[in-house]
């Protein structure tokens, strides 16, 4: 069942992706969290006075039934880059489709999202403001699917980095109708966090690094309120989004968050891979990293123990 409106307006909606029902929005440290320009398919050139040169570019995408107008969300981490600065930032808001057809129109259409989105960083790269290697695409759940379809069709020169939050499993991992999510070959270095893994998110590793924190499963640390089937929704949610949470505290806390290179989860726990490769999780995270590495959180922001703090990777 559609969410809301007709099945033939919604599909109406999906032959016209453009700067209507897709917001492509830049930001940057000395416009603040409060300003920001639109960029219009076709005339990315407007963003180039504003635009901060010699800085790297993250592009931010949301996850199904998500946007802009939400006030907490994967866009924390674009309040975070603001407030961090050194950076020039897009969000891609594509709540207009997301929010209005059933999930598995929105998993078929993280494709089409894909290759806008690559059409447009593309036009950007042709101002030769930012190079490819420079781009970083942050996408969660589905969000990490449409990165993953931006940067498979961006071209020879692939896009520097994506990071896959939680990225979305159904319709991708299992119950599969969508040929190709996010993978290795997306980008010159794609890392994943997994924080839902069997549930609501991807627990295969899809990346060059694959962060399970936890173990990657839910519950989550302080995610878990019983297991009444009513608040079932609400635990999966809860460590869904946490994601994208760690990821914004990582942009604030630099390095303060390790994983360990590792075969299980059950090894790391058990301190059989204590001197193993180690790298940040999340902002920070070296692009050398190959594998799965694991770690271990608190339940609330700051999430990293003290004790996994590193200042010399």
């Amino acid at each position: 069942m559609f969410i809301e409106g007709s099945t033939a307006n919604n599909l109406i909606k999906l032959l016209f992706i453009d700067d209507k029902n897709i917001d492509i929005r830049y930001w940057n440290e000395y416009r603040g969290n409060d300003k920001s320009i639109k960029i219009k398919f076709g005339y990315e050139n407007e963003i180039k006075k504003y635009w901060i040169p010699n800085l790297p570019l993250k592009v931010i995408i949301h996850g199904w039934l998500d946007s802009t107008k939400q006030t907490n969300g994967v866009f924390n981490i674009k309040t975070a880059y603001v407030n961090t600065g050194g950076f020039n930032v897009l969000t891609v808001d594509w709540g207009a489709i997301s929010a209005n057809i059933n999930y598995p129109m929105s998993v078929l259409m993280t494709s089409e999202i894909g290759s806008m989105l690559a059409k447009v960083l593309a036009n950007i790269v042709r101002l030769r403001i930012v190079e490819p290697k420079d781009i970083h695409l942050i996408g969660h759940s589905l969000g990490a699917h449409i990165a993953g379809a931006c940067g498979s069709s961006f071209g020879t020169n692939k896009i520097g980095r994506i990071t896959g939050l939680d990225p979305a499993g159904p319709g991708f991992e299992y119950a599969k109708f969508q040929k190709k999510g996010l993978d290795r070959t997306d980008a010159l270095f794609v890392d994943v966090i997994h924080t839902s893994g069997g549930s609501t998110g991807c627990f295969n590793a899809l990346g060059h690094a694959d962060f399970y924190p936890n173990g990657g499963s839910p519950p989550q640390p302080g995610c878990y309120e019983g297991i009444k089937f009513s608040r079932l929704i609400g635990l999966l949610s809860c460590s869904h989004s946490r994601a994208y949470s760690l990821y914004e505290d990582s942009v604030y806390h630099h390095k303060s968050m390790i994983a360990v290179y590792c075969s299980s989860w059950v090894h790391y726990v058990n301190h059989k891979c204590d001197h193993n490769f180690e790298t940040p999780l999340g902002h920070g995270a070296l692009t050398s990293a190959r594998g799965n590495f694991y770690l271990s959180t608190k339940s609330t922001a700051p999430y990293a123990y003290s004790e996994h703090y590193k200042e010399d990777l």
